[in-house]
């Protein structure tokens, strides 16, 4: 049998064997993962249950695998727009599935646990792409009252498992670093305490073990970019709970990952951490681990901006200092919460030297100010795409007035802010909160121009800008 780094090393080369091709995209819909669900209804290592249905009425599925006396329950998807593991869980089913390779493996993973899965636990919340259910109510506090229905069957569903591993399946704020670092916390883990002391049980240090046992091998392929979440006990959460009651219970963030915005490749991590973890089990091989080895993860930072700009010179008033500026950029959802557009704003101004972007520029020896509308109002859309923005630009014109259409528009993919009123955009002020609509000279000629967060360089080709803002 092979070790667990060379399962994991294998599963990293061979992961297209076993990609769910019809999840390509994270804002996918329960009505998106039913006919997947419902083929496995047809395999004989699996057994589909309903176990339950949303408040607004969409089923809940229970899928088992395994004939073990080693229960382990995973679930993902409490809250609707962390998605990551869903779509890992679907790969999974696939490797299980095949025939091709690990064939050893998976008997063993088979024969000594007996696996459940509960994918999508909030499917209204992912039908919004939002975070909470329709109530409101963020489903991770929770399990004390259990209001929500979404709720009462996770524990419900617990309670009569009685499992020995559980896996709480997250995504995290991408601007989370390993540590006081540059890096992305592309994957956090977390053994949640039991209560406000934060003692340390026999069924927490199990938990304690497999982590570090997952961070080892997925180090190898994301060094530096693992970190643990702050362990201060929630009495509303599940995994807390959870531990409380006696499943060895493992919280899994997935976090950040440059030019991944889709979370693919970090589905990807999440499939190999845990197929290792299931074969880790099987063969007890986590109990080696050093349980001291599990306070030297580093801890969750929050040391990341999507965008910095340093050693700007800005002037107000006739004064001038030099600053950096970090910018973020927000998804704000479409009517029909399949798609998004990204609404900028300026995080912080100041000395960041303690910060760092996934986009980092030194923009040294230039200065920075705000744009300018263009005076002159368009008529339609049509008349817009005849503009050549380079013209705009050169003059610091990042915004357009248009006039107000009959129906209200979410988007249009073009080169430059789109205002529908005249006091739509603070062009005189580079303020906290204020949208990132930026023009920087260097020897009073504009070199680069920002719109709503996305840069574009005068100087050198840097492709075009398709993401500026609808201002009503």
């Amino acid at each position: 049998m092979i070790s667990d780094s060379e399962f994991a090393n294998r599963l990293y080369y061979e992961y297209e064997d076993y990609f769910e091709t019809s999840l390509l995209k994270r804002r996918f819909k329960h009505k998106d993962i039913i006919p997947l669900i419902n083929k496995l209804k047809n395999k004989n290592i699996f057994t589909v249950k309903k176990i339950g249905s949303s408040t607004e009425g969409r089923d809940l599925n229970f899928i088992s695998c395994g004939k073990g006396k080693t229960k382990v329950f995973l679930w993902s998807q409490m809250h609707g727009n962390e998605p990551t593991a869903t779509m890992a869980m679907f790969d999974i089913f696939n490797f299980l599935l095949s025939t091709k390779n690990f064939v050893e493996i998976k008997n063993k993973i088979l024969k000594y646990l007996k696996i459940y899965f509960l994918p999508m636990v909030n499917p209204d919340g992912a039908e919004k792409y939002q975070r909470r259910n329709i109530f409101d109510i963020d489903l991770n506090r929770d399990a004390i009252k259990l209001e929500s229905k979404e709720a009462q069957i996770l524990m419900r569903t617990f309670k009569n498992l009685k499992a020995d591993f559980g896996f709480n399946l997250h995504d995290q704020d991408i601007h989370y670093s390993a540590g006081k670092t540059f890096k992305p916390a592309t994957i956090s883990f977390l053994a949640p305490p039991t209560n406000e002391k934060r003692e340390n049980t026999d069924v927490r240090k199990d938990a304690e073990r497999l982590i570090v046992r997952l961070y080892k091998i997925l180090n190898e392929f994301i060094p530096g970019h693992i970190a643990k979440y702050p362990d201060e006990f929630e009495p509303r959460a599940f995994g807390d709970n959870f531990q409380k009651m006696r499943t060895s219970t493992i919280l899994i963030e997935s976090g950040g990952w440059k030019n991944d915005p889709e979370k693919q490749f970090i589905r990807k991590l999440n499939f190999i951490a845990l197929l290792t973890a299931f074969k880790s089990i099987a063969e007890n091989s986590y109990k080696k681990e050093v349980l001291n080895n599990y306070d030297e993860i580093p801890l969750n930072s929050e040391c990341l901006r999507d965008i910095i700009l340093r050693n700007l010179e800005i002037r107000k008033n006739g004064k001038k200092c030099s600053v950096d500026i970090a910018v973020n950029l927000e998804e704000i959802n479409t009517n029909n919460y399949l798609d998004f557009y990204y609404k900028s704003k300026i995080e912080d101004i100041g000395d960041l030297s303690t910060f760092y972007g996934y986009e980092d520029h030194d923009f040294s020896g230039m200065t920075v100010e705000p744009g300018k509308t263009f005076p002159d109002k368009f008529n339609s859309i049509k008349e817009l795409e005849e503009i050549n923005p380079e013209t705009l630009y050169k003059k610091g014109y990042t915004n357009i007035l248009l006039k107000k259409p009959n129906k209200k528009i979410d988007k249009i993919r073009r080169p430059f802010n789109i205002v529908l009123n005249n006091s739509g955009i603070d062009e005189n002020q580079i303020l906290l909160e204020n949208l990132a609509n930026l023009v920087f000279k260097k020897n009073g000629k504009i070199e680069y121009i920002m719109i709503n967060g996305f840069l574009h360089s005068l100087k050198y080709s840097s492709g075009e800008i398709n993401e500026g803002l609808i201002v009503y």
